[in-house]
């Protein structure tokens, strides 16, 4: 999704090119998520946590970064 917005935010594609893209990442993100997910919850340790969140944080302020480059840059 980040790379879709970028893409758009810097010209390489419009909008209208790659739309049905911006549909399909959040359907099938879930999708995939169910398909993958197992009915026992996996108990994390401290660490592992901590780093999943990391993860979680730095991803998605690349993506209010990839917003607001889109935003600034007028398209």
């Amino acid at each position: 999704m980040i790379a879709l917005i970028m893409m758009t935010a810097t010209g390489v594609a419009s909008y209208d090119n790659i739309k049905y893209f911006f549909w399909m990442v959040p359907v099938l993100t879930a999708v995939l998520y169910l398909l993958y997910v197992n009915g026992k919850p996996y108990r994390m340790q401290n660490e592992e946590e901590i780093k999943s969140i990391l993860a979680l944080v730095f991803t998605f302020v690349c993506l209010i970064m990839a917003f607001f480059a889109s935003i600034l840059l007028g398209h």
